[in-house]
Parts: C-alpha cells; structure tokens; sequence
C-alpha cells in the first residue's frame, strides 16, 4: 500500500474521502444502536416506569454498550488503515 499524497489540495480531499469510507458500515451501525438504545431509556423515563421492570430498561441498556462496542470496532479499523498507509 503507497503513502497518499497529501501535498496538494486534491490529494488531500481524496484521502480524506477513502478514510471517510473505511469501516463507515460499521461506524454508522454503531451510532444507530446508540441512537435506538437512547430512544429507549427516553420513552422509558416518559412513561415514569422503573429502569430495571420489563425488558425496554434492560434492552436499551445493551443497545447501548453493543452500539459503542461497534462504533469503537469501526475506529480501530479505519485508524489501522490509516497507519498501514501512511507507513508506505
């Protein structure tokens, strides 16, 4: 794998779209998860109902911790993409 060429305006605006696209599936998919596990807790707290009672508290809980455990896999990979290419 080539270092990118990060001299000029074009190269850099190339790169940074290949590095915007590395693991992007996994990033966005992360976040998502994120996402719906908060709208959980938000509609749990709205219908004043104790965290821990029924599976939404729980549930949106795990959404949660799995939703950043592959947001965080999505930046692992596009950062080792990163050093393998500017490593040449």
């Amino acid at each position: 794998m080539s270092r990118p060429d990060l001299q000029t305006a074009e190269g850099r605006r190339a790169y940074a779209a290949e590095l915007g696209g590395v693991a992007r599936g996994w990033r966005w998919l992360g976040l998502g998860l994120v996402a719906i596990g908060g709208i959980g807790l938000i509609v749990r707290a709205i219908a004043d109902a104790p965290l821990w009672e029924g599976l939404l508290g729980p549930g949106s809980i795990a959404l949660i911790v799995a939703g950043w455990s592959i947001a965080i896999v999505g930046i692992v990979k596009r950062t080792r993409h990163h050093r393998r290419r500017m490593a040449g």
